[in-house]
């Protein structure tokens, strides 16, 4: 007589989850999701705009150096769409940002002068991210390295609440001798 599996003294293990195993998973699963994609969203917003304002005080001080080095006028301007010319809009953020030699000292980027640098758009769509300056025009630095006058730019995540932008929003100041400053959003640009 055959000998069945349960009379010998081994049984047989299962190599799956119960029902109750996978609904304990499950559970832990979401409430871990629940608690890290907040945070996970804030950590993403945070990093662009680090990011951002990191990317564009980096160019400023550049072009101020080259402006030095070079001993020419540097300019900084947002790139018209369809040409190499500076597009005149207080918005940035729609469109790239060029830093040229001004070799002719025009203030207008031609065929003679020398692209320095060009960052990308920080948000073409104008939809998740703001990048304004305060007032039309460029950032023009002597060959001394001196600006023409006194900037400010606000770069912040988009939002209908004003205590989020608040949070993840920065303002850049620039001052006439060049000195660049990164101060808390929607405050005053002082002289420095």
């Amino acid at each position: 007589m055959a000998k069945s599996a349960y009379s010998s003294g081994r049984i047989k293990k299962s190599r799956g989850l119960t029902i109750i195993e996978l609904m304990v998973t499950v559970t832990v699963l979401a409430i871990l999701l629940a608690i890290g994609l907040p945070e996970m969203r804030s950590f993403i917003v945070s990093n662009r705009l680090s990011s951002d304002v990191k990317g564009f005080v980096g160019l400023v001080n550049y072009a101020r150096s080259e402006a030095i080095t070079r001993n020419q006028s540097v300019v900084i301007c947002p790139k018209s769409n369809s040409a190499i010319t500076c597009q005149s809009s207080q918005f940035w953020g729609e469109y790239e940002i060029q830093a040229f030699v001004d070799v002719n000292g025009n203030g207008e980027r031609n065929a003679s002068d020398i692209l320095l640098k060009t960052l990308p758009a920080v948000d073409p769509t104008s939809l998740e991210r703001g990048f304004v300056r305060t007032a039309t025009g460029k950032i023009i630095f002597r060959s001394v390295g001196l600006s023409t006058d006194t900037h400010s730019f606000d770069i912040w995540a988009k939002s209908s609440d004003a205590a989020y932008e608040s949070k993840y929003g920065r303002r850049v100041c620039i001052s006439r001798p060049g000195r660049v400053r990164v101060i808390a959003y929607n405050t005053t640009c002082t002289n420095f």
